[in-house]
């Protein structure tokens, strides 16, 4: 298999996710936007509650106890905290079937039901969450000043953990960062240069343009409001001779606001470029040729878009299965 350069690998990604991007935004919406609309619940209905516990309290008395108030508290924050859960769970999940997808447009020309390839993660579903666990410690050492350079580059050994999780099996979590490793050996500096496109083109291009918009449409400036409306119920008197004051609380999370729409729904650009990265060095795994018998050809048999591929790897049959239907069937 031929070696394609750093930037025929990004353009190719961005083709595939500027062609479908519909279906991508529509795939990542509840994992981003769900974590968001959560956080506002939770956070939202506590400041709804104290603000309003004085009047609460004289109308029900009961919850000038304790107890009561407590479980008044976590009452109000239960439904954010399960849209939170249920969103920031299939935001990982996202992070194994953007690559099932990718594979399925290569082999189909088409991205189409997500189940399926959602399915692809959960028959690992112990497999992937040892894969996170293992990947969260990496990432909570690599955070210690002492190991910045060290992690930066096992970070870049390990990018392809995800992917290898998804096209390769039979192998433990530890399996799947020692095949990355394996796989990466060699082209590190390729790797960097792709990672440092992305992470430019992502966290900082689009991210900037995204923020322009908001400016646009005035949203800045009312989630500004709405957050330093906020902070002024934290105790920040400590900190303000740092700068810490509500207003820059609330400028640095509507920053923080927009980075994570960003990053979040780009997430299948970066899941598709290191998809093909992969593919760039992995042959794909060929089944054997079985003799089938000629058969009979009749009305009902079904005749393949001429543009419609083999699949390279061994893709769910129901995957490809589903392809060969119209789209708004799924």
């Amino acid at each position: 298999m031929a070696n394609k350069r750093v930037l025929t690998i990004f353009f190719e990604g961005l083709k595939i996710y500027a062609l479908n991007i519909h279906k991508f935004l529509l795939y990542m919406a509840f994992p981003v936007l769900g974590q968001l609309v959560g956080l506002f619940l939770i956070f939202g209905m506590t400041y709804w509650f104290t603000q309003n516990y004085q009047d609460l309290a004289l109308k029900y008395p009961a919850l000038k106890e304790m107890s009561t108030m407590l479980i008044a508290s976590i009452i109000l924050v239960i439904p954010g905290l399960l849209i939170f859960v249920k969103a920031f769970w299939d935001y990982l999940v996202s992070y194994g079937a953007l690559n099932s997808m990718t594979e399925g447009y290569l082999n189909t020309g088409k991205v189409y039901d997500f189940r399926a390839h959602n399915d692809v993660v959960l028959k690992k579903t112990f497999s992937f969450i040892g894969l996170w666990f293992l990947f969260g410690l990496f990432t909570f050492l690599a955070i210690i000043p002492v190991f910045w350079i060290l992690g930066f580059i096992f970070f870049i050994y390990f990018i392809l953990i995800f992917q290898v999780f998804t096209f390769e099996n039979g192998l433990s979590p530890v399996g799947y960062f020692r095949r990355s490793f394996e796989i990466i050996k060699g082209k590190f500096a390729r790797t960097f240069a792709l990672m440092a496109i992305l992470g430019v083109f992502t966290y900082i291009l689009l991210a900037s343009g995204l923020s322009v918009v908001f400016d646009y449409l005035n949203l800045t400036n009312i989630l500004s409001k709405a957050f330093e409306a906020w902070a002024f119920t934290l105790p920040l008197e400590l900190v303000e001779q740092f700068g810490i004051t509500p207003s820059s609380v609330a400028a640095n999370l509507v920053k923080e606001l927009v980075l994570f729409i960003a990053i979040g729904f780009t997430l299948p650009l970066r899941s598709i470029c290191w998809t093909l990265w992969y593919n760039n060095f992995v042959s794909p795994v060929e089944k054997p040729k079985k003799i089938v018998k000629k058969a009979k050809k009749t009305s009902k048999t079904k005749k393949l878009p001429e543009n419609f591929k083999i699949e390279k790897r061994g893709i769910d049959p129901e995957i490809i299965r589903r392809a060969r239907l119209e789209d708004d069937e799924y």
